[in-house]
């Protein structure tokens, strides 16, 4: 047992120094995993030395116990933003009342809807949405649409798809002229 939970210290550290680093949901999550082994292998490595040497059998099911305790703890505390990227739901670090204040303080646009904001990995975030601008705007759109990624940007919102609406027309069903 204690040659094992060496081996399997040192391998698995190794792989949480090297996650360690990672900010997507997908690498937050593996090291997680490979963290909560190293500890299971320290766990077993103490149990080693306290069976061997002073027969203290009940220290198994003790570390295995709050072992347990621990790893239910990391899971439900990551559980929320999990559910959260796959229903597409709004990141936590944004605020979609922000954004929509900011994209309507752009001069020219008149209007915002259709509007969604959502992580692909807890690390990406994406937002569509529809943007009424005046009549005029419509020969340059490429000018009103870098100010739009300008503001996005400044929201942490790295990609974005976005429709613009001349006022009087508008494709969506939350239309504001």
């Amino acid at each position: 047992m204690f040659g094992l939970a060496i081996i399997g210290i040192l391998l698995n550290g190794f792989g949480v120094i090297l996650l360690k680093k990672g900010q997507s949901l997908n690498e937050k999550v593996l090291s997680w995993h490979l963290l909560e082994d190293v500890l299971g292998w320290i766990a077993i490595l103490f149990g080693s030395i306290g069976i061997y040497f002073w027969d203290l059998y009940v220290l198994d099911p003790i570390m295995t116990l709050g072992l347990t305790i621990f790893i239910l703890y990391n899971v439900l505390k990551n559980l929320r933003e999990t559910v959260n990227i796959l229903l597409q739901g709004v990141p936590r670090h944004i605020s979609l009342v922000e954004v929509k204040k900011d994209l309507l303080a752009i001069r020219k646009v008149l209007g915002i809807h259709d509007v969604h904001i959502w992580s692909l990995d807890g690390e990406t975030d994406i937002f569509t949405g529809h943007l009424i601008i005046e009549i005029e705007d419509f020969e340059t759109p490429d000018k009103i649409r870098n100010k739009i990624k300008m503001v996005l940007l400044k929201h942490h919102i790295e990609h974005s798809t976005i429709e613009l609406e001349r006022k009087g027309f508008c494709s969506g069903f939350e239309c504001t002229d």
